[in-house]
């Protein structure tokens, strides 16, 4: 049996569009604006992370503490009812 090249994946490899440059300007004011939102988006996950464990831990703390008990209401005696 002789070989048949794979003319589909020729064809997917030469049409498959190239990976950027570094020295692309397009490529680099994409690279960019990624490093700004990341700088941006970084400490904000760091503030949220810290506050969710903050509320996560009083809310463990309230639940620790000794519930006070409330009387509820008194049974009522035979006199009372008159």
């Amino acid at each position: 049996m002789a070989f048949k090249p794979n003319y589909r994946f020729e064809r997917a490899q030469r049409d498959r569009p190239k990976a950027p440059k570094g020295d692309d300007p397009a490529w680099q004011a994409e690279a960019a604006k990624t490093a700004r939102l990341r700088a941006l988006r970084l400490p904000k996950e760091a503030a949220d992370k810290e506050t969710a464990s903050r509320d996560a831990a009083a809310a463990q703390a309230r639940r620790s503490e000794p519930r006070r008990r409330v009387r509820g209401p008194q049974a009522s005696t035979p006199s009372e009812l008159k």
